[in-house]
């Protein structure tokens, strides 16, 4: 009897033609919402990949013509990042397994990421503390964003009050904090962090924040002001 071998290429076209990945209502919206945030053309793409004989549903966004993105190439990562978590809000988490980005920058370079499932959770649930941390900011509360250190890599409070009041004096309050993205770094001092990058809006300027966090305790290693 003849046997019939299915290819892996086969498989995955096969999967794709099924109606479990058919766009949902949160497929649009979250769509949307990154078309609402940079602009430019989106496009998508969604299917089931197999590797080591495990399954992982994705859902891909193709990016191109942001004058948001294209105006900083050197932040197409954490843009990438922000791309996928602002998707991963609006679906239900176990929707799909990996969420991937593509950025098509002008000089036709190809950016590709790939973001976990349990990566795009790990962010959603540290969210809090980051919202703590920029109300802190805000509003002025030193002694508060001081207490969110890890004791190991708690500054002197005089450096982090005088450095904060003399950057406000200089450049205005900051009157909102805006998410832009995420990093995961294994770093020889801090250990294993997540890098969650902001810029903040003051009178007339847009500067950056970045914010260290443990990945485990969720305690802030290290702020800079880049």
């Amino acid at each position: 009897m003849r046997s019939i071998k299915i290819l892996p290429f086969l498989l995955l076209l096969f999967l794709i033609s099924c109606n479990k990945l058919t766009t949902t209502p949160e497929d649009k919206k979250s769509v949307e919402e990154v078309q609402k945030f940079y602009g430019g053309y989106v496009n998508t793409m969604k299917g089931v990949e197999a590797f080591n004989g495990k399954s992982s549903d994705y859902f891909e966004v193709i990016i191109k013509g942001s004058e948001l993105i294209d105006k900083q190439p050197q932040r197409v990562i954490s843009n990438a990042s922000n791309i996928a978590y602002t998707i991963y809000q609006n679906q239900n988490p176990d929707k799909y397994d990996l969420i991937k980005i593509k950025i098509l920058l002008p000089d036709g370079t190809n950016i590709s990421k790939s973001f976990s499932k349990q990566e795009l959770q790990e962010i959603k649930d540290i969210y809090p503390e980051v919202d703590k941390f920029n109300s802190f900011l805000i509003n002025k509360n030193y002694d508060g964003i001081l207490e969110m250190f890890a004791p190991k890599f708690r500054p002197q409070d005089k450096l982090v009050k005088d450095g904060l009041s003399t950057m406000d004096l200089k450049l205005g309050p900051i009157k909102e904090i805006q998410f832009q993205g995420f990093e995961f770094i294994d770093d020889s001092n801090l250990g294993h962090t997540v890098l969650i990058r902001e810029v903040s809006k003051r009178d007339t300027l847009f500067p950056f924040i970045n914010v260290a966090f443990d990945r485990k305790t969720k305690k802030i290693l290290n702020v800079e002001f880049p």
